[in-house]
C-alpha cells in the first residue's frame, strides 16, 4: 500500500510539473507574446523590402530617402541588349538582369565623357557582374567600392542603406573612376592605374580592362566575338 501511494504521489507531481511548463511555455514563448511580436518585424520587413537588419535606429532615418533617391533603371537600346547577351554568356549572368546595368554604365561613359565602354570594362575585370560580391579588404558591388571611405557618396541615395544596390553601386564607382582620371591630367589609364590603387599590378589591371574595352567595342558594332579567351 505504501509502494502504491507513492507512486499515485510520482505521477500527481509529475502532471503538476507538466501543466507548470506548458504554462509557462504559452505565458513566455506562445502565440500572441514574443514569437508573434518577433514574426510581425520579420513580415514588416519582408513587406517592404527592407532587410530586419537596416530597420533599428540607426538605419532608420535612411529607410524613406533610399526609396525615393535610387535611380530608376534607364531603357534599353538594342546594341545594349546585344552587350547584354554576350555579356551574360561570357560571364554566366543572366541579360535580363544585365541589360540595364550596361545601359547605365553607357548613359554614365557619356555624361562623364569616359571612352565607349568602359565602365562595362571596370565592371567585368572588378567584380565580373556579380553586384554583391565583396573582397577580403571589404570593397562591395559590382566596381568593389568601399563604402565607408566613400559613404559621403551614398548620401544622395539614401546613405548606408544603398549600399547594396548594384545602380547605386554603378553610379558611385563610376562617379570615383571619373575623379581618378580628373586626377591623372584626363588620362584614363592613369586613372585606371589610380583606381585599381597603384603598385606593379596596376599595368596587368590597365591591360584587361582595356583588353576587354575593346572586345565589347566590338559587339557594340556587331562583329562577332568569342565568349571564351
Amino acid at each position: 500500500m505504501a509502494l502504491r501511494g507513492l507512486l499515485t504521489l510520482v505521477r500527481i507531481l509529475g502532471a503538476l510539473a507538466l501543466g507548470f511548463l506548458l504554462f509557462a511555455w504559452f505565458r513566455l514563448d506562445g502565440p500572441g507574446n514574443g514569437a508573434q511580436a518577433r514574426d510581425e518585424q520579420l513580415a514588416a520587413a519582408s513587406a517592404d523590402g527592407i532587410p530586419a537588419t537596416a530597420r533599428g535606429a540607426t538605419e532608420a532615418p535612411f529607410a524613406p530617402a533610399m526609396r525615393s533617391a535610387i535611380p530608376t533603371p534607364l531603357p534599353v537600346t538594342p546594341t545594349q541588349a546585344t552587350l547584354a547577351r554576350w555579356i551574360g554568356a561570357r560571364y554566366g549572368v543572366a541579360p535580363e538582369a544585365i541589360a540595364p546595368l550596361v545601359a547605365e554604365a553607357d548613359s554614365l561613359s557619356r555624361v562623364y565623357r569616359l571612352s565607349p565602354n568602359l565602365v562595362i570594362a571596370v565592371m567585368a575585370i572588378e567584380s565580373n557582374f556579380h553586384p554583391y560580391v565583396q573582397s577580403q579588404a571589404g570593397a562591395q558591388g559590382l566596381m568593389q567600392v568601399m563604402p565607408k571611405i566613400h559613404s559621403q557618396r551614398y548620401q544622395k541615395f539614401g546613405g548606408a542603406a544603398a549600399y547594396l544596390d548594384p545602380v547605386v553601386s554603378l553610379r558611385v564607382g563610376a562617379e570615383i573612376l571619373r575623379d581618378c582620371i580628373r586626377l591623372k591630367d584626363g588620362s584614363e589609364a592613369e586613372g585606371l592605374r589610380f583606381y585599381f590603387g597603384g603598385g606593379p599590378a596596376s599595368d596587368t589591371y590597365i591591360d584587361k580592362v582595356r583588353a576587354e574595352q575593346h572586345k565589347l567595342n566590338l559587339v557594340a558594332r556587331g562583329a562577332h566575338v568569342p565568349t571564351a579567351d
